[in-house]
């Protein structure tokens, strides 16, 4: 029998399901053929099969160390650590895959999918640009919904359209075209849009979809009409979109009780000693240690920070309204710029712990570096041109504020305030991974809450670190008088345009993308009222916070 006889008669016995005895056969020729690319494949193949993943990845790796060139293996070996749990391992994989060969579309595809996972939603979007340029006109398709569902997520809702014609006809692209409608708050389109999901679903249940849509416009209540059918195991996303119905409704201790079971469902962990350690860490950031200079010759940030929830998002649209400031939204340049100090400084322990390295000569310049690196990511997100400033919202990026400002001496800083228990209210009413996955529990929420208060009030004492506070009540009550504030603050005359900022086209892919395409108002003011027996336990918690910023109970 010759060698290519032998190979078939082994993948033979793989297609009869005889895993066993080919994985036994192609280790024994293995012996004498350490090296065989095929005898590898059958190896690792069977190996998996039988549940052996120790094997089937030496075998793959073995493959990979023989011919770096053979995609599949790469592919295989990386899908392969993500199925034993080794996501880091998995990505790794991938990453060295485009190292030997820049092209490899399941690499692109591989890491664009698992960025997109974990919400590096930029990145996951170009790497599956990538790898539908070299696919297959029907493969690229198939990975059109995903890329569709990033571009919804981004706020490009266009792009996101054509994506979704682009895969017309299966389901999942039909689903995303419902997604589009609801993002843009067209009702009768996303009807028409859902009618297409309901012929391609084929059993699977599209009942939480079904409602969503009727609640974008006047059918609200037969949404909630729907959803009040739902039965216990009911998922953790149809039972907050209930939740906030039943309010709607003025139903509201039904609706904190759907708010509850629904973050009880969608819960990840929150980890108190590790935020507590974190807080108690940034207390240590040395003071006086000299920023980088200014750079004028590419757009510049404008900090926009707060709670979840609290108006970022408000403030961010009546800005962006002006010609000369583009939005930017939620940027995770700041959490990645902590990061990259943190390995430029050499060591592990938490960066105010280090940071006053700075002061000595070689690295003095370091800070010029961190503004660079900060500058260079909002470019490869597009934010490099055409507007003097850029907004930078991510939540919470107040806690970094002593690294944003060593960046940037003169970047104009907005701090966001609410009434901590309209805060948390609405933090409950919305699934949301900000601050350490804090709001998936009223306890951890407020927790949160009142350790971000606590430090930026520390911040203030000791390192004279003072943004321009703008209160969400303030805002709606006189908002002419706020976007002056806040105008003066940027060093920009006002924009006609930032007083109808609601008719802006920009999309803004946060939950309050419907809120802000609305006059301003003041229904959300004082919402924390009609839960306030649900509250009480929780107010000692955030007490200091409530007082701090000026509102009472």
């Amino acid at each position: 029998m010759t060698a290519t006889d032998e190979i078939e008669t082994l993948r033979a016995a793989l297609r009869a399901g005889r895993c066993q005895w080919a994985l036994e056969a192609a280790e024994r020729r293995l012996a004498d053929a350490p090296d065989s690319v095929d005898l590898l494949e059958v190896a690792a193949l069977a190996a998996a099969a039988t549940g052996d993943l120790d094997r089937a990845e030496s075998h793959l790796r073995q493959v990979v160390a023989v011919t770096p060139q053979a995609r599949w293996a790469r592919d295989d070996l990386a899908h392969l650590l993500l199925r034993r749990g080794q996501p880091e391992a998995a990505e790794a994989v991938a990453c060295a895959a485009l190292a030997h060969d820049a092209d490899d579309p399941a690499a692109h595809a591989f890491l664009g999918q698992r960025l997109l996972q974990r919400e590096r939603l930029h990145e996951g979007a170009w790497h599956l640009r990538a790898a539908r340029h070299t696919l297959p006109a029907q493969e690229a398709a198939a990975l059109a919904p995903a890329l569709g569902r990033a571009m919804v997520r981004i706020g490009q809702l266009d792009e996101a359209a054509e994506l979704a014609d682009e895969g017309s006809g299966s389901l999942e692209a039909a689903m995303l075209a419902v997604e589009i409608a609801e993002q843009r708050g067209a009702a009768d389109v996303a009807e028409a849009a859902f009618a297409q999901v309901q012929r391609l679903a084929n059993g699977r249940d599209v009942t939480l979809l079904a409602a969503r849509v009727l609640a974008i416009g006047a059918r609200w209540r037969e949404a909630l009409a729907m959803l009040d059918r739902l039965p216990d195991g009911a998922s953790g996303a149809a039972l907050l979109l209930r939740g906030r119905l039943r309010e709607r409704a003025g139903r509201n201790a039904e609706a904190w009780r759907d708010f509850v079971a629904g973050k009880a469902r969608l819960a990840r962990g929150y980890d108190r000693g590790a935020v507590d350690a974190h807080f108690a860490a940034q207390r240590q950031w040395p003071p006086a240690l000299t920023p980088a200079g200014s750079r004028r010759d590419v757009p510049q940030p404008i900090f926009i920070m707060g709670m979840p929830r609290s108006g970022t998002t408000l403030v961010e649209q009546i800005l962006s309204a002006h010609p000369d400031i583009k939005a930017g939204g939620e940027l995770p340049f700041v959490a990645e710029l902590r990061a990259f100090a943190g390995r430029l400084l050499g060591t592990d322990a938490p960066l105010a712990a280090t940071i006053a390295q700075l002061r000595v000569a070689d690295r003095h310049h370091l800070p010029a570096v961190f503004r660079d690196f900060y500058l260079a990511r909002a470019a490869v997100h597009g934010l490099g041109e055409g507007a003097r400033f850029f907004t930078d919202k991510m939540p919470l990026n107040e806690v970094d504020l002593p690294l944003i400002r060593l960046a940037f001496a003169d970047a104009p800083l907005i701090l966001m305030r609410r009434h901590p228990l309209d805060v948390l209210v609405s933090m409950m009413a919305h699934d949301m991974t900000h601050g350490s996955h804090c709001a998936y529990r009223i306890e951890d929420a407020a927790h949160h809450l009142a350790g971000v208060s606590a430090l930026l009030a520390d911040y203030r004492e000791k390192l004279s670190l003072a943004p321009l506070i703008v209160r969400y009540e303030d805002l709606v009550a006189d908002p002419a008088g706020e976007r002056a504030r806040m105008m003066a603050a940027i060093g920009l005359p006002e924009h006609p345009a930032q007083a109808a900022f609601h008719r802006q086209t920009r999309h803004a892919p946060t939950p309050s993308h419907a809120q802000v395409r609305e006059p301003m108002h003041d229904r959300s003011v004082a919402r924390w009222r009609r839960y306030a027996v649900e509250l009480a336990p929780i107010v000692p918690e955030v007490a200091d916070a409530i007082r701090r910023d000026g509102y009472t109970v």
